[in-house]
């Protein structure tokens, strides 16, 4: 089975899309999350200045549409953007597509491969410099606790899965641009006890890259037009426009 992953798209997919799946006999393509536009450097108030949300939510539906458009199945999180009261707006654009396949915390079976979903978790060991969400994070804990049990649940009864989460595993191309580690540890300790055999993440653009975490190997897919194809049966990277 041959895998396309997007990289946190933000407005953006790979160049050359059509010939990357035809060269590469793509049969299911899975992003990451974050479709919408926002700017390349880093999360800064400022820089979302002048950006509205009408571009924003059509931009969105854009890259959507254009990744559901091959008719091969899409897996997808949807990642930290377009949450709370703009919730409603992408479940409405990723429901409306047939072949896409859409989950918060939970599993899909294609071609006897077990994929597991896991979107955005907001942990202590996720806060960057300057966030002030101690109290956010708090609340999030408590839903955390029964995602972090589903999780390994899922891990556990479904040995050799792929596990698709926004969020990187803390320690793993996890280094925000200033250097700290920000990745999730609910993700880092259900790998490390149930052991999947491919970790597929993002979120954290400036640390794309892969590395092996005991026998799992972990890909931060990137953003911005980023994309690594793997062959599933080979566990192994066939393609990407920044890995070799």
């Amino acid at each position: 089975m041959k895998i396309l992953v997007v990289g946190d798209p933000h407005g953006k997919l790979p160049k050359n899309l059509d010939n990357i799946i035809k060269k590469n006999k793509i049969e299911i393509i899975i992003c990451i999350g974050d479709f919408a536009f926002t700017p390349k450097k880093p999360w800064l108030e400022k820089s979302w200045k002048g950006i509205s949300s009408r571009f924003m939510n059509k931009n969105y539906k854009e890259i959507v549409d254009k990744l559901c458009s091959y008719k091969l199945l899409v897996l997808t999180l949807r990642g930290n953007m377009f949450m709370g009261n703009k919730k409603k707006i992408a479940d409405r654009i990723l429901n409306k597509n047939k072949n896409l396949i859409n989950k918060f915390t939970g599993i899909y079976n294609f071609q006897n491969q077990n994929f597991i979903f896991f979107d955005i978790s907001f942990e202590p060991s996720t806060l960057m410099d300057g966030d002030e969400k101690k109290s956010f994070i708090k609340n999030r804990m408590r839903k955390n606790e029964k995602r972090e049990k589903r999780l390994k649940k899922l891990l556990k009864e479904n040995p050799n899965s792929i596990l698709i989460c926004h969020n990187p595993p803390y320690g793993y191309v996890d280094k925000a641009f200033d250097g700290k580690h920000v990745g999730s540890k609910i993700i880092l300790n259900a790998i490390k006890k149930h052991k999947p055999k491919l970790v597929l993440c993002g979120h954290i653009h400036e640390a794309k890259g892969k590395k092996k975490l005991g026998k799992t190997l972990v890909i931060n897919a990137g953003s911005h037009g980023d994309y690594v194809v793997i062959d599933a049966k080979k566990n192994k990277i066939v393609e990407s426009n920044f890995l070799k």
